[in-house]
């Protein structure tokens, strides 16, 4: 029984989907209901699953309690927890009023906090579980258009070390993955304001873009999500507290 948040669009719907052909039992959570639903029905249309659509705001701590609460109710349980949801704007420092900054650290920081502070009771009866906190590789390099975003990745990193030591003992693993570029919805819109800057196209600032990562190409959501099955299956029962990148060799920084 796995739980992701953000779950219409992007690394979330990605996740939800490969969690699903692996034939568990998902419920999947956003604030828009009528992406959330169509994302559901082309799960269930593709995997022949019943996958549980919730409706929630991750600002607003009863609709946490809540989507937990119905998850554990409709499935019987929570193993899985990716925490994935996020509301960022791209933007250069001076430009980020105090709301922008608020709200990005409320949904991406307290969200996850929230999120997993409902869900670890319910595995800790059941013997275990395993909780995946979606980061960023803000946390590790600057970009003036990511300044929100490089405050809450590292809180996630930081939360995610703190929580897997705590929470070790009752079977329950903790990691971070730190996506580098990926083609999600939000990505989309750094390329396009970066193309503005630039006086350029959106497909010159996604080249642009690709040029400085490795492998020659951006992260797709599917890359993410493989991992996410790799580290809640029984293959990694010895790995948490880690915080682990998928950026195509983007990052210049060498992490010991």
């Amino acid at each position: 029984m796995a739980l992701v948040t953000g779950g219409s669009v992007g690394i979330g719907q990605a996740t939800a989907l490969a969690l699903s052909q692996e034939g568990a039992q998902v419920a999947i959570c956003a604030r828009g209901r009528e992406q959330l639903e169509q994302t559901a029905q082309e799960i269930e249309a593709a995997t022949d699953n019943t996958v549980l659509a919730v409706v929630a705001d991750m600002t607003q701590p009863a609709d946490i309690e809540r989507l937990v609460a119905t998850t554990v109710d409709a499935l019987g349980g929570i193993d899985i927890l990716v925490n994935n949801a996020v509301n960022s704007i791209p933007g250069r420092f001076m430009e980020l009023p105090d709301e922008a900054w608020v709200n990005h650290i409320t949904v991406k920081v307290l969200g996850y906090v929230r999120c997993a502070r409902e869900v670890i009771p319910h595995m800790q009866r059941r013997g275990g579980g395993r909780i995946i906190n979606i980061g960023g590789m803000a946390a590790r390099q600057v970009g003036h258009l990511t300044n929100t975003n490089g405050v809450t990745n590292a809180s996630v990193a930081n939360i995610t070390k703190n929580l897997a030591d705590q929470v070790a003992a009752d079977r329950i693993l903790v990691n971070c993955i730190h996506p580098g570029a990926t083609r999600t919805p939000r990505q989309t819109s750094i390329l396009e304001r970066r193309a503005q800057e630039m006086g350029a196209s959106v497909e010159a600032a996604e080249q642009a873009t690709v040029s400085s990562i490795p492998i020659g190409r951006m992260i797709e959501p599917e890359d993410i999500a493989a991992l996410i099955l790799f580290l809640v299956s029984a293959q990694a029962t010895a790995i948490t507290g880690q915080v682990i990148a998928i950026d195509g060799g983007a990052g210049r920084g060498m992490t010991y």
